[in-house]
């Protein structure tokens, strides 16, 4: 993989990590930020290996022992639980690079519960109410996987890519730079330098919050699931030389947006195009499964107690 390409990667995932942690602080993407720890040891995977291939071996040897912290281990089975809940983006990375991440998290989270435990944190209603919630729904996490499994097997994902993907042109990217602010009111004012004359690199280097600020902003090219929506549709609805006339809003930050360009990438292949395949029908079949499966309960839902009559159905 073309080194620029894998700069290009880094740029874009520390991007999207700061607009989603912005937004919820909780949603466990700070995985793929964990600095690696020192020493850690990395599995034995061939330098043009796959992820999805070292995700199949993680899974064969499940309980391989990666570390152990106190009395917790994290198992190669761990590991690739907490990679294939990574963005998608994080899929163009070098896999030792996920790996290191990925495990490194792990360890930290495993520390934390010891400290939790130790501290009583484990006993408080609470924390048990949001354990029991974890637990219901890795059970139904399972259940849909088990469901759906068919709908994603090599044979049937082959099918959707050769209907839908091959022959067709590649997506379209788009080359920008960004300069991302803390508050309208300095995106608002930078924007108004730009229309006098200033040159964005310029700014970006000296006002960008964003990790492509060392670089005059510049993401290189990025396709449209690579960015948040409100990125997105601004960048994508702009011709090659211009700026965005007001700030954008993603997250807690403000952006100032340029397009220096527009390509159509080639036609993806089966292997680079399967794992969105996959989301994609997994994201089709969920809605149908949650509902069925509400459908074959036993529910009560009693509304605003006391102010509305329960509604019960019997199965």
């Amino acid at each position: 993989m073309p080194q620029a390409f894998v700069t290009h990667l880094v740029r874009r995932l520390r991007l999207v990590l700061t607009v989603v942690a912005s937004i919820s602080p909780a949603c466990g993407l700070a995985q793929v930020t964990a600095q690696p720890l020192v020493g850690l040891p990395l599995p034995a995977i061939q330098a043009d290996a796959s992820l999805n291939a070292t995700l199949a071996m993680f899974d064969q040897f499940a309980g391989t022992i990666v570390a152990e912290v106190g009395t917790r281990t994290v198992t190669w089975g761990d590991v690739a639980d907490a990679i294939r809940v990574m963005p998608a983006i994080v899929s163009g990375l070098p896999v030792q690079q996920i790996y290191q991440n990925a495990t490194a998290q792990l360890m930290q989270q495993k520390a934390l519960a010891l400290a939790a435990e130790k501290a009583g944190l484990h006993k408080l209603p609470s924390v048990q109410r949001r354990m029991q919630n974890a637990a219901d729904d890795a059970l139904g996490t399972e259940l849909l996987r088990r469901s759906l499994a068919p709908n994603t097997a090599e044979n049937s994902l082959r099918a959707i890519y050769d209907g839908a993907v091959a022959g067709k042109p590649g997506p379209d990217q788009v080359r920008a730079r960004v300069i991302m602010v803390e508050s309208q009111e300095t995106a608002s004012g930078l924007i108004q330098r730009l229309r006098l004359g200033a040159d964005f690199s310029a700014l970006a280097r000296d006002f960008s919050r964003d990790a492509t600020a060392t670089d005059g902003g510049d993401l290189g090219y990025a396709r449209l699931d690579m960015l948040t929506p409100e990125l997105g549709a601004v960048m994508f609805a702009l011709a090659p030389g211009q700026v965005t006339a007001f700030p954008v809003r993603s997250g807690n930050y403000w952006f100032i947006i340029k397009v220096e360009g527009r390509s159509q990438l080639p036609t993806p292949s089966f292997d680079v195009a399967r794992t969105a395949l996959e989301r994609d029908v997994v994201h089709a079949g969920v809605p149908q499964l949650r509902r069925q499966a509400l459908d074959n309960a036993s529910v009560t839902y009693h509304g605003l107690v006391g102010k509305q009559a329960s509604v019960q159905t019997q199965k």
